[in-house]
């Protein structure tokens, strides 16, 4: 459970950095780029990444849900990760004004039962994790070798294990 709005923010942060890592390795050129047809582009998946971030900081905020979308300013790898990194600096910000009390806080769900504030922020990692492991995937379909999540392979902690 988080405790502290200040201890999910320094949490939060190596989330995102280890979510950077994987955006900055994709070529520029395959940006947007899917697998199939129907599939979000390398591209969708950042920007959804942003808007998606707003909405759960929002809701742990004030318990509003607005998604503002992922299909608009389609613009290229350089400037969606100056802008991915804008609205988290902005978000965190926002957040920073939460007090810890307010994360035992319920707060609407669009579907089902409140949850408390804690959750929903929890839910934004969660979120962001498994748009991380798309990415992974989409990467290695290209044949682009996916960062180490921690800086090394299983290939690595064997050797390291080994004897």
């Amino acid at each position: 459970m988080i405790q502290t709005v200040a201890g999910f923010i320094q949490y939060f942060e190596s989330v995102r950095r280890r979510t950077l890592n994987y955006l900055r390795v994709i070529p520029p050129e395959k940006f947007e780029w899917r697998p199939k047809g129907g599939e979000f582009t390398c591209g969708d998946i950042a920007r959804h990444i942003l808007a998606a971030e707003k909405m759960f900081v929002g809701v742990a905020m004030d318990g509003k849900w607005k998604y503002t979308g992922h299909d608009t300013d389609k613009q290229g790898l350089a400037e969606t990760l100056v802008l991915l990194e804008a609205v988290h600096v902005e978000s965190m910000e926002k957040l920073k004004a939460l007090p810890d009390e307010a994360l035992m806080e319920m707060r609407p769900s669009l579907k089902g039962p409140e949850l408390k504030a804690w959750r929903w922020l929890m839910a934004m990692v969660e979120h962001e994790i498994h748009h991380r492991s798309q990415l992974a995937v989409y990467l290695s379909l290209m044949g682009v070798q996916p960062p180490h999540i921690f800086g090394l392979g299983v290939e690595d902690i064997i050797a390291l294990t080994v004897g």
